[in-house]
Formats: structure tokens, C-alpha cells, sequence
């Protein structure tokens, strides 16, 4: 089988996993590894800023031992139009009409500058009688404009990079985390980052509704910086050692964090009211956080007592064989927090 690794663009760091396995056995552990991303990152056009990432991947797969060239990698969801949609029972040319009507309505670019693909979650079935409702087919839509795709597909060749996928990062989260969920509850994941914190509802091992919301990590330290008068540096030194506890330095940076986490704690609400208005059968019932800020002290807890609903770390190892020289390292929160996205992006082989 064809050997490839999984690439995540983080905001404060790039991240790589490289998997192997054999015929009817868990995926293997080969590779894994991360490097303090350049300050702009993915998101710049700059030729000087995409010679810095590009130096930084191939210092990634150096230091992290990764030695395959073949790569599926990940668009961020704040730049790229996602959803998931519903139809009758349709196939061939009415489904591809189907899907290019639907695109028009909620993408807000011209259709010659995107790039649109999907995937059928739930087939759908007919009505098999007069009294059957049947059921409907859901799909999951992506659109990523093309000047993205175009620099990503340029920084992959600045890398030595062959890629041979591009998904949504919802989409290596949900495939890291829901191992074992088909037969759970309906679950939220909350992938809570830097900049966006990252929403899907998954029931029956199936993605039922995404969001992304505009705020994450960095509108915490911003705040602190804002408030309290620190640098940024020290901003984030402080929201990372006291986060939302309430008993440390006499609750101040709770204070401080509180307002601007719950713009994250409202959006969540009325994410899963959505669906729920929707769906009332099935609530959510448990929730999984993930991304580098669900490592700040407090969140679990002040999440679990805001929303009323059983909520845990997510573990994205928990499906994959790890060599004896990796278990610690995998079993600390800071790995099982930030891998998720790269973790997700290797399993793809391995999907069923």
C-alpha cells in the first residue's frame, strides 16, 4: 500500500504523523513529530514567507523522522466553505446538479474561482410505501478557492512534497476521534484553536453538522494582553498556566478570559440547538474537545458546567499500535491535544 503522511498547518505549529499497518491489524505509529511554525505561516502569499514554511516542513520531516514524500494535508475551516446537505435518494447527473445548485447558494465566490468537492455520509432510501417517509441522503460539501489551493499546491513543490490529498481539518479530526463512537451517544467535537474554534456533531460514527466559530486561543491572550497590560508572550505564558480556574491569582484572569470564552460557550449553544431543532431524537449527549487550547486549565470542567453535558479530551491515538519508544510521549495532554488534525490525515488509508 501506497506510504503517505499527515500534515497540519497549525497556527503556532507545523505537525506530522506517519502511519503504517499490516492486513487486518491496527494502523502503526512510524513517525510523528512537530516544529514551531513562521509567524505567518500557510495563510501568507508572500514568496519570503513561503520560503520560511517551506524550510520549516523539511526541517519537520528531519526532525521527526518521517521519511515518506507522499502527503495528505488540510485546509483550515476559516478558509474554506463547508456543510452538510441534505437531498432525496439521487445519483448520477441529478446528484452532481443537485450538489452544484447548492454550492451556489452558500458559497459567496463566483464558481470559476472555487474548488468543490464532497462525499456521500448517508445514502439515503426511498419510501417503500405510502406511509414511509424514506430517508435522505446527506452529503458533505467543501468548496476551497482556488488561489488556496494554488498555494498550497505551491508550497508542497517548494517542499519535495507529492500531495495526494487535500481535506478540511473537521474532516482528520472526526476520523482521529470517532474510533469507537458508532455505537456512543451523539457527540460534539469542539476542536479548540488558536484562532477558530471548530464545531461538528458526529452520531452513529456519521458527521450530522459542522460550524466554525471565529474565536480561539489567541482572542484569550489578546484579552489578558489588552486588560492586564502584559506583552503577548506573556499573556499566553499566563492564559496557558491558569486558563479558567477559578482559585489562582484570585480568579483574575478568569475575569479577564471569561467574556471572550463565552462568545465560544454561546456559539456552541446555539450550534447545538440547530441540530437538536432538527434532530430531536437524538441530543447530544457527550462532548470531545481537542485543539491546543482545550489543554488550558479550567475548560474541561467550566465546558462540562456551562453546557450541561458530559464533556472529556479526546484521545487521538487510541486506535493506532504505538512502539514502546513513543508511549510517553503520546500519552502526555499536549500530544493528545494537538495531534488530532495530523493523526486524522495519515488514518486515511485506513478508512473503511
Amino acid at each position: 500500500m501506497m506510504q503517505f503522511f499527515g500534515l497540519d498547518f497549525g497556527t503556532h505549529t507545523l505537525k506530522a504523523v506517519e502511519l503504517s499497518y499490516s492486513k487486518g491489524g491496527k494502523p502503526q505509529l512510524v513517525a510523528f513529530g512537530s516544529v514551531p511554525a513562521p509567524e505567518k505561516s500557510i495563510e501568507s502569499d508572500s514568496s519570503i514567507d513561503q520560503a520560511d514554511l517551506i524550510k520549516s516542513i523539511k526541517s519537520l520531516l528531519k526532525e521527526s523522522g518521517v521519511k515518506s514524500r507522499k502527503v495528505v494535508t488540510a485546509f483550515p475551516e476559516s478558509k474554506i466553505f463547508s456543510r452538510v446537505i441534505e437531498f432525496p435518494p439521487l445519483s448520477g447527473q441529478e446528484l452532481n446538479n443537485a450538489i452544484e445548485w447548492e454550492s451556489e447558494r452558500f458559497v459567496p465566490l463566483p464558481k470559476d474561482k472555487v474548488k468543490i468537492s464532497w462525499m456521500i455520509l448517508e445514502e439515503g432510501q426511498k419510501p417503500q410505501g405510502e406511509n414511509s417517509p424514506g430517508k435522505k441522503m446527506r452529503i458533505f460539501l467543501v468548496a476551497a478557492p482556488l488561489d488556496l489551493v494554488e498555494r498550497y499546491l505551491n508550497i508542497m513543490e517548494g517542499a519535495g512534497l507529492e500531495p495526494i490529498a487535500f481535506e478540511s481539518e473537521i474532516i482528520g479530526v472526526v476520523r482521529a476521534l470517532s474510533l469507537g463512537m458508532q455505537e456512543g451517544p451523539t457527540t460534539l467535537i469542539i476542536s479548540l484553536g488558536a484562532k477558530t474554534t471548530d464545531l461538528c456533531i458526529v452520531d452513529g460514527g456519521i458527521i450530522q453538522f459542522t460550524r466554525s466559530i471565529g474565536t480561539g486561543g489567541v482572542a484569550l491572550a489578546r484579552a489578558i494582553e489588552r486588560e492586564l497590560g502584559f506583552e503577548l508572550s506573556q499573556a499566553e505564558e499566563y492564559k496557558r498556566a491558569y486558563g479558567l480556574l477559578e482559585d489562582k491569582l484570585e480568579g483574575k484572569i478568569l475575569k479577564v478570559v471569561k467574556p471572550v470564552f463565552d462568545i465560544i460557550v454561546n456559539e456552541i449553544e446555539r450550534a447545538v440547538i440547530s441540530y437538536q431543532t432538527k434532530m430531536p431524537m437524538r441530543p447530544v449527549k457527550r462532548v470531545v474537545l481537542t485543539g491546543g487550547t482545550s489543554q488550558l486549565p479550567g475548560v474541561v470542567v467550566y465546558l462540562a458546567e456551562s453546557l450541561g453535558i458530559e464533556v472529556q479530551i479526546g484521545d487521538p491515538w487510541i486506535g493506532i499500535s504505538v512502539p514502546p519508544q513513543f508511549e510517553t510521549e503520546i500519552h502526555s495532554l499536549e500530544n493528545q491535544t494537538r495531534y488530532a488534525v495530523a493523526v486524522g490525515l495519515a488514518l486515511k488509508k485506513f478508512e473503511r
